[in-house]
């Protein structure tokens, strides 16, 4: 989980990048094209079952979600800092803990409540009550109700198939909806573009299969308080790639963060 989240903000840090040179819903579309192509050795590995699914309309159900949040993502990644992006992004846990209470009857502890609740106060202290949500801030908060939904049906998915077919499935489902998104802006990149693009697919596609391994393996109450660990990853390279600054603040709330996901794998583990 740890990895997967450190994958997905080395990915939307590239895609940032590239916005300011090809339209974020190009870079959509291209990275849903690769995936194929990433996941070819693991298809290669397990064989003819990669593209077998025993719940096809979860499948159906999990790529319309996807397609709507990755769009409201990328779109308000062009529109704010890398940081508060993220750390909008991490009212995710919250909405799918509650989500998994609810639909999946997920029991939660009190230690996992009480790191969870440390953890966003993390995220409150590094948002800072006088930043205010723009319409990118918008965008995200409605991409990230939109994906913990999504996050539902990947965990009831992780029931019967494998972390490569959701995978599989997810990148090639979501091309039709990224292409109609992407085909008034369509260019040809460069070689340089198409590069960094090849690398969006793969660390887009490491995060998303690794976010399916850890959900086969755990709840989403003891996992999803470690996707905190997002804001610390995208506040490093915000400042050393986007130059933004870093206030104590940050760093304030990035140790409670930081505690508080340590803590939660500690106990799991113990």
């Amino acid at each position: 989980m740890i990895i997967s989240g450190f994958s997905f903000i080395v990915m939307h840090s590239a895609a940032k990048y590239l916005s300011d040179e090809i339209h974020v819903f190009e870079i959509t579309f291209l990275r849903c094209v690769l995936v194929i192509f990433v996941l070819a050795p693991l298809i290669f590995k397990q064989g003819l079952n990669t593209f077998i699914t025993k719940q096809p309309k979860l499948q159906i159900y999990r790529i319309i979600t996807n397609s709507i949040a990755m769009l409201c993502f990328f779109y308000g990644l062009t529109l704010t800092t890398l940081s508060q992006v993220t750390a909008l992004n991490l009212s995710v846990p919250i909405f799918t803990t509650l989500l998994a209470i609810v639909f999946l009857k997920e029991k939660i502890k009190l230690r996992r409540i009480i790191a969870l609740c440390i953890g966003f106060i993390g995220c409150i202290i590094v948002l800072r009550p006088d930043i205010s949500i723009n319409l990118g801030g918008l965008f995200i908060l409605i991409s990230s109700f939109i994906w913990s939904i999504s996050l539902i049906f990947i965990k009831k998915l992780t029931e019967t198939d494998s972390a490569v077919t959701i995978s599989l499935y997810a990148g090639v489902g979501m091309i039709p909806a990224t292409l109609v998104a992407a085909y008034p802006y369509l260019t040809i990149p460069n070689v340089n573009q198409f590069l960094i693009i090849i690398f969006i697919a793969v660390t887009g596609t490491i995060a998303q299969t690794l976010l399916n391994s850890a959900f086969k393996r755990g709840s989403l109450t003891i996992l999803l308080p470690l996707d905190f660990l997002k804001l610390v990853w995208a506040v490093l390279i915000g400042y050393t790639v986007f130059i933004e600054s870093t206030p104590f603040t940050l760093w304030l709330g990035g140790l409670l963060i930081v505690g508080s996901s340590s803590y939660i794998a500690w106990r799991e583990k113990k």
